[in-house]
Order: C-alpha cells, then sequence, then structure tokens
C-alpha cells in the first residue's frame, strides 16, 4: 500500500478557520477575564454549550450583533448571580445630532470605559476579518486583546470606524458591547439599597 502523498507547506486548518464561534469565544474570554479563577476550565466548557446551544447556527454562520446579545444573555442566565455580567450597548451609539464617531474619540471614550471602569469591550473587526474580539486594555498606540483567534493586539494606526476607512480594520462604534460583573455596576441593587439605608 502507497503511503499518503504529504504536499510540503500546506498549513492545516485551525479551530476558528471554517466555523463562525468567535462571538461565542469573546463572550467566554470576558468571564475568563473578568472573574479569573473562579471561571474555570469546567466552568467554561458548560457555558459554552449552553451558548451554542441557544444560537446553533453560529457555528456556520457566526453571529451578528443582536444574535451575540441574545447569546450574552443566554449565558448570564446560565451563570450563579455573582457572576453576571453588565451588558452596556448604548454608550456608542451613533449621535442623532452632531458629528459621526471619529477614530480618535472613540479611542479616548473607549480607553476611559475600559482602561478606568474596570470593564472590557467585545468589537466587530470589519474589512481584513469579520471577528468579534475582547479588548481588556488600551495603551497610547495599541488595543489589547483577550482574542480566540490568538490576536494579541491590534495597532490603532490601522483602524478606522468610519465606511470609507482605508485601514486594515473597521470598528462598528455602535455595535460596541461593554461587560463587567455586575456586582461592580452603579446599577447594582445590592448597591442602591445599601445607598438608601
Amino acid at each position: 500500500m502507497a503511503a499518503a502523498r504529504v504536499l510540503p507547506g500546506i498549513e492545516p486548518f485551525n479551530q476558528g478557520s471554517l466555523d463562525g464561534l468567535c462571538g461565542i469565544y469573546a463572550v467566554i474570554n470576558a468571564y475568563r477575564l473578568l472573574f479569573g479563577d473562579q471561571f474555570g476550565a469546567e466552568r467554561a466548557a458548560k457555558l459554552f454549550k449552553k451558548m451554542a446551544k441557544s444560537a446553533p447556527l453560529a457555528v456556520f454562520d457566526g453571529l451578528g450583533y443582536h444574535e451575540l446579545l441574545d447569546v450574552i444573555a443566554a449565558a448570564n442566565r446560565a451563570v450563579p448571580a455573582p457572576m453576571r455580567l453588565e451588558v452596556r450597548t448604548n454608550v456608542f451609539k451613533k449621535p442623532v445630532h452632531g458629528p459621526a464617531w471619529r477614530i480618535n474619540t472613540f479611542v479616548t471614550r473607549l480607553r476611559e470605559e475600559v482602561n478606568e471602569q474596570n470593564q472590557v469591550a467585545i468589537l466587530g473587526l470589519e474589512k481584513a476579518h469579520e471577528h468579534w474580539t475582547l479588548v481588556h486594555r488600551l495603551t497610547p498606540s495599541t488595543l489589547k486583546l483577550s482574542d480566540s483567534d490568538s490576536i494579541s493586539h491590534l495597532r490603532l494606526a490601522n483602524i478606522g470606524v468610519t465606511q470609507k476607512t482605508r485601514k486594515d480594520f473597521r470598528i462598528v462604534p455602535s455595535q460596541t458591547i461593554l461587560l463587567r460583573p455586575w456586582a461592580e455596576s452603579p446599577n447594582s441593587l445590592y448597591k442602591r439599597t445599601r445607598k438608601l439605608s
């Protein structure tokens, strides 16, 4: 029997190359960053199954913005109350009046939210890469990522926010999803009741 012919230089497909699960991984990575050792591999695997069951077509088609929000809601229902997330989506909505978001104003506001408010942000990347990723820190020149496609960072010089950007990556500001532990939110019911008493 002849040996199989192996072509030199042919790279294998990696997990994520043929599926659309990056949105689910972005949510899992958010829990991991925000809750550390409390969110280990076993809990991650169980939550991954729940989210994948709530959006089975994500395997083939990926997740749109509203589908991703539905998956986050399913995740919040599946975790213990102390691990629930506050989900903020209105921070980067397109302004009704005044100029649209520009990269400098978007990055300045994103830096305030992520670096100073103990939050992470899920961003959708377009153009060179159709992909959901998770930002956990901004430096003066980069977005630091926790990413299912092993992207460690994106240079701000390569990012745009306008429809006709010439940059390698486009972010849609209105689809930015900010996440933080509900217990650390100013909207926490516990904190509100403590202030009233």
